[in-house]
């Protein structure tokens, strides 16, 4: 059996904006068909490569040492997420390609004899943060209420140039991942969110799911793992959903 979803986008959102304000330490992360790989250990050969690279691994002689790592992250952030994002079957992204729970899903007893209780769990869509009711600029203003934003993510120089705090009528501030943080060396990086002053955080740093999870327990914050909605502010167009006329058009600044 595979993990279903549990409540709805609206609810979701309606959660989010009430712990933001309350200013009550919450962490939403989301796990897609890459880190769902990963668990399962069955990426092919070109993806194990990419990984290894990306991650700080030498492919292939330290592909299991990736994994196991990839695994402790993503199972770390599940754990202690206050409510995960799936793939939801009946979205018009999932809709537009073949979905298959083994690519998009997670076995409840894997979890469970990694002693993960599974029936504790709030899952709602995958696709949350790229819904026009979250990840529009206009919508997020609205989610936001005001509240001062931090924002995670290698693209900070791009997104500076936004006019975000204008935009979303906050106080936006950013930290800069740089392209040479990895599995194996992040710990100082993770150290460094005790500097991050604001109530919000979103972040969009790949594999590194559980950086939410840091922020919420360790510093109080709201956290929420929006993934490449900080592509499309930042003017990348990383998704062909993206492109002039696709289905999330709405998200590129």
């Amino acid at each position: 059996m595979y993990l279903q979803q549990t409540i709805s986008v609206n609810q979701t959102i309606d959660l989010i904006k009430q712990k933001i304000k309350s200013n009550e330490p919450f962490a939403f992360s989301r796990f897609g068909d890459g880190e769902i790989h990963a668990l399962n250990r069955n990426f092919e050969p070109q993806f194990e490569f990419r990984g290894c690279s990306e991650w700080g691994y030498q492919y292939p002689h330290q592909i299991q040492q990736y994994y196991d790592d990839s695994t402790s992250v993503i199972l770390n952030s599940i754990k202690h997420s206050d409510v995960i994002g799936l793939m939801d079957k009946n979205n018009e992204i999932a809709k537009s390609m073949t979905y298959r729970e083994n690519v998009w899903s997670i076995k409840v007893d894997f979890l469970e004899s990694k002693g993960i209780d599974t029936s504790k769990l709030i899952i709602t869509d995958h696709m949350l943060p790229r819904m026009k009711e979250f990840g529009y600029i206009d919508s997020f203003k609205e989610i936001l209420q005001g509240k001062s934003l931090n924002i995670i993510s290698p693209n900070t120089e791009h997104l500076k140039k936004k006019n975000l705090s204008k935009l979303l009528d906050s106080d936006v501030t950013f930290t800069h991942q740089p392209k040479s943080i990895n599995l194996r060396n992040r710990n100082e990086f993770i150290e460094s969110f005790k500097n991050i002053k604001s109530e919000v955080v979103i972040v969009g740093c790949g594999l590194q799911k559980d950086f939410v999870v840091y922020l919420r327990h360790n510093y109080g914050k709201v956290a929420i793992d929006v993934g490449a909605v900080l592509d499309a502010w930042s003017g990348l167009n990383t998704r062909h959903w993206f492109d002039k006329g696709g289905k999330q058009e709405y998200l590129m600044l």
